[in-house]
């Protein structure tokens, strides 16, 4: 009674205290108004103050008067002022009416407890004088009545337990909370009290109110997981902050209260989300949250993904106005895979949190037996299924920004006829694949479906990987750049770090045993071992030990795919248009321009090594995509060329066919690899003699159109441009796959050395055709010129004659439009080889041929010896480099102005230059001028008979034999 009496004179000593500071307020406001009266009015504050002087000072409107407007503001202060003292000394007094009446009540009231008192007292003493029969009835009766009250107050505590709850959830304290609820419903659900109906509503009140409290929970538990939360640790990957190593270094406690805590509860992230399961402990809801945890996978990496998205937009704004630009777009998708990447193992690394406590948890509480002996909790889900949620989303970001929408897995079936041998499927039973991956995201939709069956349509793609999905099924989310396969270095990149990082984590949950679908094993692991591994783990389901396989299947199925058809569609663009053989004046290599589809394809081929360089983390023969260009690029290029050295007939021209000779590629090699020597090229010329048989060369075996020439010569050019180029792509692979390790690096890197062989040597090949062709082309020339002015030629003259043959000016003329076009083609020392021995050639033929001479005198051998001035100059003017050919055929007929004896008398002095049978016929143009020793050098009958049987002729033959087969004396000085 003194406490409600205390009570009761609180609130009117509270409103005394109230009037006291409200009339002081009152006091300072008139002493404030005092103050600001105007100097002007100081006066009135005087005792002797006259208001009539001040009333006539205020009429005066001169500038010693006084202002009125002053006087009336001021008057109008002083009288507010006055008016809240007046009031609140008024108000004090009604105070003291108050409080005298409510004294007088309190006395009333204490008179009637007195009174009250007295009567219990009063019926004591007649209970204690009663018999002892009616007392233990008024006792049992007392006691029910008793309980009934008791019962009927914890139930009045049951109604205001939705409040509570309230206030316990604002401030976070679930545990609490939880406890709370948890006794309530202990106590309505007790069986005594289940007969009673009026119950019924009070039990489905704290059924709601336990459903909301576990939604609550689980909310509050994504946020922590999912990093929603300011409090959440959301930079994690380094050792010393890992949560599982928190969790073992901090003692775990049996229940954590809000009252250990200072500040918010969610301040020690991990600490908050132990009580949370330890709440759901005690609702006895661990498995149907962790079923929700479950189903909500998917939708929260993809909401999580989708802020990561927001916030790297933000943060850069500025780089992406710059939309396009390679560097900007580069730099915000790292930023963009440094956050994701960051969070998605911190998301890992709370499941893994999760899943360890309600492993070993255990229930707390039961809401129908406290007694009940503690239970492992089964497992609804397990670190390898958010693995794989984590791994879709994931994939399907790498697809998005690596893989553009124009080239999809498995498009372009023209281009694939040229790449499909690049990469293989394995060889089995694909449908048998097919339906066991659909059937197990049949299952996995089945089971998110029945446990949440008011979020189905909410939910998104089963949370496994689809080898076979396209960009239109896969996960979106909005792009921050648009994509390009440039992206592929820093996304790949940075994804593989990250799949290495969490590794650790997730090889724990694979092979271990003891582990079944109703909880753990409590042998044989360490509390840093153990990690959360319920649910039926099977062999046809396990997580994989390589945590970046599904990196390396992305690499070789989906992106090297993209990329082998983006390389075909970008080589056929350059390799398609109409002008892809000709000539790019802004590329050239020594000094000469190279075909544009080479200059295309080079930049081409460049681009797609240094990204696959920059790949080489990634397994596979990334090196094909490069090699298949180069074997498309090499059959269009041979395909270029046997459509140039083939006639409009269908006919191939000589020059081809004698390059395919193994005898003069043999000659050929020998000629690059040691030079011009005088022995190979008389063998050139006998093995050139061989294949012409003795023949006059038709016209339609030669190439006379100079473009066709000009077209073999640029091909030559371009294949050692591509050469050099393809040697530096294989110089930057090497150097990749030397950093290889172990066999399988040596393995790569052998292969990678037999395929540069294998390419570089049908390019080499190619382009020695080229230039062996050009070599044997003009020779041919030559010859069937030189041939013609020799059968054909007029070489009995009556007089000297002032033109050469005009055979020799055909050949001068298409000696020098050759040389014209394939110089504008060729570098200098290219040119060099395909004219070198050229003139040597020429006085061969001018030498030998001259069995088919028929005639032959002095003017016809001075018209001889313009011939071959005539090839001299025209080969000095087109700059070839000096032989001196020509000389020994200048030579050989500047011996008919000899005479038969000098012919001999030189020879003697100086040595055969040339063969028997030559010198024999020179003899015979001298011996007889007319052309009869022409025939007796051939042993043909005719009608100089006399000529043949001449003993001088013999003689001279006789004697010419034995100089040419003895070795020549030099002479004496």
């Amino acid at each position: 009674m003194y406490r409600s009496q205390q009570s009761r004179h609180a609130p009117a000593a509270s409103g005394m205290e109230d009037a006291g500071e409200r009339k002081e307020l009152a006091l300072q406001q008139a002493e404030d108004a005092l103050w600001k009266i105007p100097r002007s009015l100081e006066g009135i504050k005087r005792k002797d103050f006259n208001p009539v002087q001040l009333a006539l000072q205020m009429m005066d409107t001169s500038s010693l008067g006084k202002s009125y407007d002053e006087f009336h503001e001021s008057y109008e202060r002083l009288n507010t002022s006055l008016d809240g003292i007046v009031d609140e000394y008024y108000a004090g007094f009604n105070d003291s009416i108050l409080t005298f009446s409510g004294l007088q009540e309190r006395i009333q009231d204490a008179s009637g407890s007195v009174n009250g008192v007295k009567g219990g007292l009063q019926r004591v003493r007649r209970m204690i004088l009663e018999e002892r029969g009616s007392l233990d009835q008024l006792y049992a009766k007392s006691t029910q009545l008793g309980a009934i009250v008791a019962i009927l107050k914890r139930l009045e505590e049951a109604k205001r337990v939705r409040e509570e709850l309230a206030t316990y959830t604002k401030e976070k304290r679930f545990l609490t909370a939880a406890g709370k609820l948890v006794e309530d419903m202990q106590f309505v659900f007790d069986p005594q009290l289940t007969p009673i109906e009026a119950l019924s509503g009070l039990r489905q009140q704290l059924e709601a109110d336990k459903a909301e409290l576990l939604q609550r929970i689980i909310d509050e538990l994504h946020s922590h997981i999912y990093l929603k939360s300011p409090y959440c640790e959301r930079r994690m990957g380094d050792d010393d902050i890992r949560p599982g190593r928190q969790r073992i270094r901090r003692a775990r406690k049996a229940r954590r209260t809000e009252s250990d805590d200072e500040g918010s509860p969610e301040a020690d992230s991990f600490a908050y989300v132990e009580m949370l399961l330890e709440s759901l402990a005690t609702l006895e809801s661990t498995s149907t949250a962790l079923q929700e945890i479950k189903s909500a996978i998917s939708r929260e990496l993809s909401r999580l993904i989708d802020g990561v998205v927001a916030e790297v937009e933000e943060r850069n704004r500025a780089l992406l106005s710059k939309a396009g630009a390679g560097e900007a777009d580069s730099e915000v998708l790292h930023d963009f895979a440094r956050i994701l990447f960051a969070r998605l193992e911190a998301v890992l690394e709370y499941h893994e949190y999760v899943l360890d406590v309600a492993g070993h948890g255990g229930e707390r509480y039961s809401l129908t037996s406290p007694q009940t002996p503690h239970a492992r909790v089964s497992l609804a889900y397990t670190l390898s299924d958010v693995w794989e949620a984590a791994k879709t989303e994931v994939l399907a970001l790498l697809r998005d920004y690596l893989v553009t929408n124009d080239t999809q897995v498995g498009a372009d079936a023209a281009h694939g006829a040229g790449m499909r041998d690049l990469f293989h499927m394995e060889r089995g039973n694909v449908g048998g694949m097919v339906e066991a991956l659909y059937a197990q995201v049949e299952t996995q939709f089945q089971d998110l479906t029945a446990s949440a069956p008011d979020r189905k349509r909410e939910l998104t793609a089963p949370a496994v990987i689809d080898e076979y999905a396209d960009a239109q099924n896969s996960l979106q989310h909005k792009l921050l750049a648009a994509p390009d396969m440039e992206h592929a270095p820093e996304l790949l990149g940075m994804a593989l770090e990250f799949t290495r990082r969490v590794a650790p984590m997730l090889s724990g949950t694979s092979g271990m045993s003891g582990v079944t679908s109703a909880g753990l094993s409590p042998t044989g692991l360490s509390p840093a071992v153990r990690r959360s591994v319920g649910g039926d783990i099977s062999p046809t389901s396990p997580l994989p030990t390589d945590a970046d396989e599904f990196l390396q299947s992305f690499f070789t199925k989906t992106f090297l795919t993209h990329a082998e058809a983006q390389a075909a569609r970008q080589f056929d663009l350059v390799t398609s248009a109409s002008d892809a053989f000709e000539t790019d004046p802004n590329t050239r290599f020594g000094g000469r321009p190279v075909f544009r589809s080479a200059a295309a394809l080079v930049p081409l081929l460049h681009r797609f090594g240094s990204l696959l360089n920059s790949l080489g983390k990634f397994r596979g023969a990334n090196w094909g995509i490069l090699l298949e260009l180069a074997s498309r690029y090499y059959d269009m290029c041979l395909t270029l060329f046997r459509d140039t050295v083939r006639s409009p007939e269908g006919q191939t021209y000589l020059s081809v066919r004698w390059a395919e000779s193994l005898d003069m590629m043999q000659l050929f090699d020998r000629r690059m690899r040691l030079g011009v020597r005088d022995a190979d090229a008389q063998r050139e010329i006998r093995q050139e003699e061989a294949l012409k048989t003795d023949r006059s060369l038709n016209p339609y075996e030669l190439i006379f159109d100079v473009k066709r020439l000009a077209v073999i010569a640029q091909l030559h050019h371009t294949l050692e441009w591509l050469l050099v180029q393809l040697d530096r792509v294989a110089a930057d692979r090497a150097h990749v796959l030397r950093q290889h390790e172990g066999a399988a690096g040596a393995a790569l890197l052998k292969r990678h050395e037999a395929d540069r062989v294998r390419v570089v040597g049908r390019f080499q090949s190619l382009a020695v055709q080229c230039v062996m062709v050009l070599r044997i082309e003009v020779r041919v020339h030559c010859m069937h010129y030189l041939d013609l002015a020799v059968r054909e030629g007029d070489y009995c003259l009556d007089r000297d004659a002032v033109e050469p043959e005009p055979y020799i000016h055909a050949l001068n003329a298409d000696i020098s439009a050759i040389e014209e076009k394939l110089a504008s083609c060729l570098p200098p020392s290219k040119l060099a080889l395909v004219f070198a021995g050229i003139s040597v050639l020429m006085a061969h033929i001018l030498t030998t041929n001259t069995r088919h001479i028929r005639e032959f005198n002095r003017a016809g051998n001075a018209k001889m010896l313009r011939n071959i001035l005539a090839l001299q100059q025209n080969l000095s003017n087109i700059a070839l480099p000096e032989e001196g050919g020509l000389d020994a055929a200048r030579k050989f007929y500047e011996l008919y102005d000899l005479g038969v004896d000098g012919i001999l008398r030189h020879i003697a002095e100086h040595g055969a230059e040339f063969s028997f049978d030559v010198y024999r016929r020179m003899v015979g143009f001298v011996y007889s001028g007319s052309g009869q020793g022409a025939a007796l050098s051939e042993g043909r009958a005719n009608s100089l008979m006399e000529a043949s049987q001449s003993d001088q002729y013999e003689a001279h033959i006789r004697q010419l034999q034995k100089l040419v087969e003895k070795p020549a004396i030099p002479p004496r000085s």
